[in-house]
């Protein structure tokens, strides 16, 4: 015999239709109490305007990545450059926009070499692009001079250490070891100094087994074309390689190839103006953005004068306000103080941000907008070219690539290619 708990309430209602429009009237009654003990007046139901014809939306934040404007861009630049090769920075995963689409794309228009981060970043992508020569930035890091070799892959040596573990595999494979080599001119961080140079300049028996494909190095002012930061920078390279074996120079990247042929040399490593981003004090005229970021809402609700929303009641609203939550936030890659200045725009019309922004919601406030929307499946657009990148960067005192780069890793994306 069943005595109890749930199987006792089957065993009872079975063989007969439980009554439920006779608990429904309850149920509705509880929500409008709950619904004004939360200072809310009403919710408009997304669902129920679905049903009327609109699909449904995706519940998710998307990266609109534009393929055909990043093959655009990378033409741009070439038909810019004077110099011999014009190679793609593709690092951070193609600056969070994905790597395998990306560089699918370039070796299409005719790209054929790509800078990645590390080892593993070339690896992913040679199967793309087999003809091409892949560099690596990062030196060689924790990976073994022979892992580069057997991928095919060049390293950008980024240290005295780096050479002499080059130098010694190389006498003892008893071939010669392709290499880039990175020099630090004034930016830091990475690359060999004078003192370094002047020391491998008389040990020519050091760099004998290195093809040294490349000398490297990056202008610390880059984006003030004029700084005379730059001209120092471009006059020790000169200098410093003139007692050194004979190989191509890169120094220019994306805005080195707006500040002239003298800067162009034999190689430009171009990154941020692939993907339309602006990191130049100089506009940089031709290119297109390829982002598109937007999150569907998935809940409306009408709030008294007063209300408190967000965490700690971060925001009180100060009339009668319609507003809507969009499924989007800092794990996405948005950082928290867009809230402050951000907007994001639905149609037409540009609403602002309340309540701040939480690990996968931000609110906005709709009060202004028509009778009538937000209309079904529509989706509010947090950047794109009418809201660049760049301009909320600046609002947030940040550089563009960092938006690019984190929304990117935390943002499932879609691409176009049209």
């Amino acid at each position: 015999m069943v005595r109890g708990g749930r199987h006792a309430t089957a065993a009872r209602t079975a063989g007969r239709r439980l009554d439920w429009s006779a608990l429904a009237p309850r149920r509705r009654r509880r929500s409008r109490a709950l619904l004004r003990e939360a200072g809310m007046t009403g919710v408009v139901s997304l669902a129920k305007r679905r049903q009327a014809g609109t699909s449904l939306p995706d519940n998710a934040p998307v990266l609109r990545v534009d393929l055909a404007a990043i093959g655009a861009n990378y033409l741009e630049m070439r038909r810019r450059y004077r110099g011999q090769v014009l190679s793609a920075v593709v690092k951070s995963d193609a600056y969070g926009t994905g790597l395998e689409p990306v560089v699918r794309t370039l070796a299409a228009v005719g790209c054929r070499a790509f800078w990645t981060s590390d080892l593993e970043e070339a690896v992913r992508l040679r199967p793309i692009a087999p003809e091409a020569t892949a560099y690596t930035l990062m030196g060689l890091g924790n990976d073994h001079v022979r892992d580069f070799e057997a991928s095919g892959v060049v390293p950008a040596l980024a240290s005295m250490e780096d050479v002499e573990q080059c130098a010694r595999h190389a006498v003892r494979a008893g071939k010669k070891l392709a290499v880039a080599i990175q020099i630090d001119t004034g930016l830091g961080r990475l690359g060999l100094g004078e003192d370094e140079l002047a020391w491998l300049a008389g040990r020519p028996d050091m760099l004998e087994g290195l093809d040294i494909r490349l000398w490297v190095t990056q202008l610390a002012a880059y984006n003030f074309p004029g700084d005379p930061g730059n001209a120092e920078q471009r006059r020790r390279l000169l200098a410093w390689i003139a007692r050194l074996p004979r190989a191509p120079v890169s120094l220019a990247a994306s805005s080195g190839v707006y500040m002239g042929e003298d800067w162009h040399f034999d190689m430009a490593r171009v990154g941020s103006a692939l993907y339309g981003v602006q990191t130049s004090a100089a506009w940089q005229d031709g290119l297109k953005p390829c982002y598109e970021l937007s999150a569907p809402l998935i809940r409306v609700a009408d709030y008294p004068a007063g209300a408190r929303l967000g965490y700690r009641g971060v925001t009180q609203l100060t009339r009668p306000s319609r507003i809507a939550t969009a499924v989007i936030g800092y794990a996405n890659g948005l950082p928290q103080r867009f809230a402050e200045s951000g907007t994001a725009r639905l149609g037409d019309f540009t609403v602002p941000l309340v309540g701040g922004i939480a690990m996968n919601l931000t609110m906005l406030d709709l009060t202004d907008l028509p009778a009538g929307m937000p209309l079904a499946g529509q989706r509010a657009v947090l950047l794109d070219a009418a809201q660049p990148i760049e301009t909320v960067a600046e609002q947030l005192g940040c550089a563009p690539n960092v938006l690019l780069t984190q929304i990117g890793a935390g943002t499932r994306k879609a691409y176009v290619e049209e």
